[in-house]
């Protein structure tokens, strides 16, 4: 009986995925909303200093919103054009971003050491009126995916919400009206609890 209990303890060690550490740490706000966000969400954090990052699980998703971002932006964005497929794939394999576009070619030739030191001081994406690069890696990111693809903001509780305010607002200026909004579940579970508002 006791070699069933290790052997069976070792499987559940052995098998079980442990949640990967947060790039960018957040404190979400709790909410009562047990719905979880789909697997094809584009989620944009922004943390206590007010810098937006986006992240997306899907390599292939983040491949082809790069590939889109450079036909539809691409000479404003001269840095885009100058990535080689070497770049375009470590860009691909990295599932959080927050680098300005025009140092993404600077960024995309790092290793992997150099990755995670830059990580702990990242810029963010530019978000405001009038460098509104976020918005462009969203729209991106709906062309690449033929619409198919939730848009879900994850902002501190203790940061001013006059940043996500403003995040808002330059989504809808590239004509994005719809967020999942992502809260943890109050009581103190791990899981994203977002609840879905349209944009005021």
């Amino acid at each position: 009986m006791c070699d069933v209990s290790f052997l069976l303890l070792t499987f559940f060690i052995l098998t079980a995925k442990f949640k990967p550490q947060s790039v960018v740490a957040v404190d979400v706000p709790a909410a009562r909303s047990q719905k979880t966000a789909p697997e094809n969400t584009l989620v944009i954090t922004v943390n206590k200093e007010g810098k937006a990052f986006f992240s997306l699980k899907e390599k292939s998703t983040r491949y082809a919103m790069l590939e889109k971002l450079t036909e539809i932006t691409g000479d404003h964005y001269p840095a885009l054009k100058q990535l080689t497929t070497k770049e375009k794939e470590f860009f691909s394999l990295t599932d959080t971003w927050g680098t300005p576009i025009e140092n993404i070619k600077q960024v995309a030739s790092f290793d992997g050491n150099q990755l995670k030191k830059y990580q702990e001081t990242m810029p963010g994406v530019p978000s405001d009126s009038l460098n509104n690069q976020i918005g462009d890696w969203v729209t991106a990111a709906r062309y690449a995916t033929g619409g198919d693809i939730q848009i879900g903001i994850k902002g501190d509780k203790n940061s001013n919400v006059e940043y996500v305010k403003n995040l808002i607002k330059r989504l809808t200026d590239k004509d994005i009206h719809r967020f999942i909004l992502i809260t943890s579940l109050s009581g103190g579970a791990e899981e994203a609890a977002p609840a879905e508002k349209p944009a005021q």
